[in-house]
C-alpha cells in the first residue's frame, strides 16, 4: 500500500520556481525582496550534477535551458527563440538568439586594487577579460558532459534517448559522438535514438543548462562548488551565501524573455522542523508575512486553512509506501509479505484533503510530456483480499521457527493515524489467526512507533526496524529519475 502526501506551497511560490508571473513586470518598486525558506542541501550549482531539491531550486533561477515550459505545459521561449522537430521525432533543431551573456561582474576593479587585479574571482582564475556570448556550443558542452561516465549526471536517464547517450555512458564510445551537433555558433541540432515525447520537458531541466567549456576547463576540476567557479546565465545570479541564507540578485545581464521584477531572493536556511534562528515555525513565518512563500506539509496546511491571506495550491511530490524489512523472519518469505500486502486496509483519503490513493510509486509531480507519469503507468498497487490474505499467512506460518510473532512498524507522528487505518485490515484479518495449518497455535502483536524524520531516516539506513511508513519525494519532475534513485538507495534491501 502506497500514499501520496500534497506538499502545500503558497500561490506565490510559483514566481519562484520559474520566476515567470512577475516577469516584465512594470513595477515602480525599486526594490523587491522576495524571502523564502529553504533547508540549504546544497552541495554544488553545477546543474549536470544537481540531485536535490535545493539544488534545483538554485539552478532553476539562476539557469535558464533553451526552452522554459509554463505550468500549464506551454513551451516557452528560453535561450533559443525558435525550434524545429523532424516528423519522426528524432530531429530536433534550435536556433539561439544572439547577444546573450553570462553573467559576469561589469565592475573589473575594487577601489585601491592594482591595476591588473579583477574584482571578480572568475576573471581573476582566467587572468584575462573573459564576456563571451552564450552559443550552442555551451548546450553541446553542457550534454556531453552530462552523459560521461565520470560526470554520474543522476538525471542521466532524462536524456539517454539522445542518440549514442548510452554506448557514451557506459564508456565504449567518445562524447564527441554523442548526437549533439553546432553547424554554426547558433544553431543547435540534437538527434535521438528513439522518439522521446517528454524530451522537450527534459530540455528545460536542470540537466540541458548550458555550459562554457572554456570556463569549466579554467575552474581544473571545481565547476558549479562555490559561486566563483561557476557562471550563471539565468534571471538571478547567486550573489552571496551567509550562515541563515543565501542572496539571489537579478541578473542585469539577462537578455531573455521574461525578466523579473524581483530586485533580490533570500533563500533562508530552516532546520529539518521548519524553524529558522528565531524558533518560529515556517507557518508562523507566512502568517505573518516575513516569508512571502514556502513549502509546507499537509499537516500544515490545515492550521492555515482559515487564513484568508495565504493562498494554497497542493504539489504532490512524495509518495509514502510501506517498506518490508526482508531481514525479519516472517518477511523473508515472500508468500508471507504477499499476504500482508492483501491485508492492509485502503486509508480514506477524505478525512485529509492533503491525502491522495496512490496508484504507484510515481508521484504526481513527475510528468511524462504534460500529463502525470502516474496516470499513465497505471495502477501497479496490490487490491485488498482479505480471504486470499488470510490463505496465505496460514499456509506459511509453519515454515517460521517461531509461534510468537511481534512487529514493529514505524513512520513519523503525523503518519501515524494514516499507518494504523493501513493495519486495520491485518488485524481484522491475519491478526486473527490464532493457528497454522497443521493446527499448531500461534499468536501475533503489531507495535507502531513514531520517530521524527532524521530518527527514521536513521533506522531506515541501518535496516532497524520490521516495517516502516517512508516517505519517498521526487526532486524532479522526470519518472526515470525519479525511479532510478528509488532504485539506487535501495532502502529496501
Amino acid at each position: 500500500m502506497r500514499r501520496n502526501i500534497k506538499r502545500i506551497i503558497s500561490f506565490i511560490l510559483i514566481i519562484l520556481l520559474i520566476a515567470l508571473t512577475l516577469s516584465g513586470c512594470k513595477s515602480k518598486e525599486k526594490k523587491i525582496n522576495f524571502i523564502y525558506p529553504f533547508t540549504a542541501e546544497v552541495n554544488s550549482y553545477d546543474p549536470q550534477v544537481a540531485s536535490t531539491s535545493d539544488e534545483f531550486l538554485i539552478i532553476e533561477n539562476t539557469f535558464e535551458g533553451l526552452i522554459r515550459i509554463d505550468d500549464q505545459g506551454n513551451i516557452q521561449k528560453g535561450c533559443a527563440e525558435s525550434w524545429e522537430v523532424s516528423n519522426d521525432g528524432l530531429t530536433y533543431t534550435f536556433k539561439l538568439k544572439q547577444g546573450l551573456k553570462w553573467n559576469i561582474t561589469t565592475d573589473k576593479y575594487e577601489d585601491g586594487d592594482k591595476k591588473g587585479e579583477f574584482k571578480d574571482k572568475r576573471l581573476q582564475m582566467l587572468g584575462y577579460e573573459f564576456n563571451p556570448d552564450i552559443t550552442a556550443n555551451d548546450f553541446v558542452f553542457a550534454l556531453r558532459r552530462a552523459v560521461l561516465p565520470e560526470t554520474q549526471s543522476p538525471m542521466f536517464p532524462s536524456v539517454s534517448s539522445i542518440a549514442n547517450a548510452v554506448a557514451i555512458n557506459g564508456g565504449t564510445l567518445s562524447a564527441d559522438k554523442l548526437g549533439v551537433t553546432a553547424p554554426d555558433d547558433y544553431t543547435l541540432v540534437i538527434t535521438l535514438s528513439s522518439p522521446d515525447s517528454s524530451f522537450m520537458q527534459t530540455l528545460s531541466s536542470s540537466v540541458a543548462m548550458p555550459c562554457n567549456e572554456e570556463f569549466f576547463n579554467a575552474t581544473k576540476g571545481r565547476y558549479g562548488l562555490d559561486t566563483k567557479y561557476t557562471l550563471f546565465n539565468g534571471q538571478f545570479y547567486l550573489s552571496q551565501i551567509l550562515d541563515a541564507s543565501y542572496l539571489l540578485k537579478r541578473n542585469e545581464e539577462y537578455k531573455g524573455e521574461f525578466p523579473t521584477a524581483i530586485s533580490q531572493l533570500s533563500l533562508r536556511i530552516v532546520d529539518e522542523n521548519g524553524t529558522d534562528g528565531s524558533g518560529k515555525s515556517v507557518v508562523d513565518r507566512l502568517e505573518s508575512g516575513t516569508y512571502d512563500a514556502a513549502f509546507i506539509t499537509g499537516q500544515q496546511s490545515d492550521l492555515l486553512a482559515k487564513e484568508n491571506s495565504v493562498s494554497l495550491v497542493p504539489y504532490e511530490d512524495t509518495t509514502w509506501a510501506l517498506l518490508l524489512n526482508t531481514s525479519n523472519a516472517v518477511f523473508q518469505n515472500y508468500n508471507m509479505r504477499y499476504a500482508f500486502c492483501l491485508g492492509l486496509s485502503r486509508v480514506d483519503e477524505s478525512e485529509k484533503e492533503f491525502l491522495s490513493d496512490a496508484k504507484n510509486l510515481t508521484p504526481p509531480s513527475c510528468t511524462i510530456g504534460d500529463k502525470s507519469a502516474a496516470e499513465q503507468i497505471g495502477a501497479t498497487v496490490y487490491t485488498e483480499n482479505n480471504a486470499k490474505s488470510v490463505q496465505l499467512w496460514t499456509d506459511n506460518l509453519k515454515q517460521l521457527e517461531t509461534s510468537d510473532i511481534t512487529l514493529t512498524f514505524l513512520t513519523t507522528p503525523e503518519m501515524e493515524t494514516p499507518l494504523k487505518e493501513l493495519l486495520q485490515g491485518i488485524q481484522s484479518g491475519i491478526g486473527n489467526v490464532v493457528k497454522d495449518s497443521d493446527g499448531n497455535p500461534v499468536s501475533f502483536t503489531i507495535k507502531v512507533e513514531t520517530l521524527e524524520m532524521n530518527e527514521l531516516d536513521t533506522a531506515v539506513a541501518k535496516r532497524e526496524y520490521d516495517a516502516v511508513l517512508y516517505p519517498f519525494k521526487s526532486a524532479s519532475t522526470s519518472p526515470i529519475t525519479f525511479l532510478k534513485s528509488f532504485s539506487a538507495e535501495n532502502k529496501t534491501g
